[in-house]
């Protein structure tokens, strides 16, 4: 199982193109698996998920469990998932692709912040990012009263 954490910043080039951190590069042993990652347009903030095949194949696997193609609103729901989302290739170099209306969707330019929740990494232009760290309030506090003051085990 992957467990992405911690927060790196990088760049965009021109074309729309970053480098995989290596520090998560090397939690995936290296290299991306497959070569391929898939790139979600977030549902509730300004940022893209980004998941390696395995990650996202299970994400896939629980969401078509719940829904029917066949039922009108649930295919609406596809649609909707499925249109906020890309598999794209990842050479050895890392350096991928992301498709430019997804990066104008989100906000993002150039400079950027990845971090790491638990199976994805997410995509952040900087002051996004900022803007969400602000809006997070103590984390120690929401922490606290998620798990009552108690060490989590």
């Amino acid at each position: 199982m992957l467990i992405f954490s911690g927060e790196i910043r990088a760049t965009f080039d021109e074309k729309g193109r970053v480098v995989l951190p290596a520090d998560y590069k090397n939690q995936m042993g290296g290299s991306v698996p497959g070569g391929q990652l898939t790139i979600e347009i977030d549902r509730h903030e300004k940022c893209l998920n980004v998941y390696p095949m395995s990650e996202w194949e299970k994400r896939v696997v629980k969401i078509s469990s719940k829904l029917n193609r066949d039922n009108k609103e649930h295919s609406k729901i596809l649609d909707g998932f499925f249109r906020r989302c890309k598999v794209i290739s990842v050479p050895d170099n890392c350096r991928f692709s992301v498709p430019g209306t997804f990066l104008e969707r989100v906000g993002i330019t150039k400079e950027v912040v990845f971090t790491g929740q638990f199976d994805r990494l997410r995509i952040w232009d900087v002051k996004e990012y900022q803007r969400y760290e602000e809006s997070l309030g103590d984390y120690d506090d929401k922490f606290d009263q998620m798990y009552g003051g108690e060490e989590v085990e």
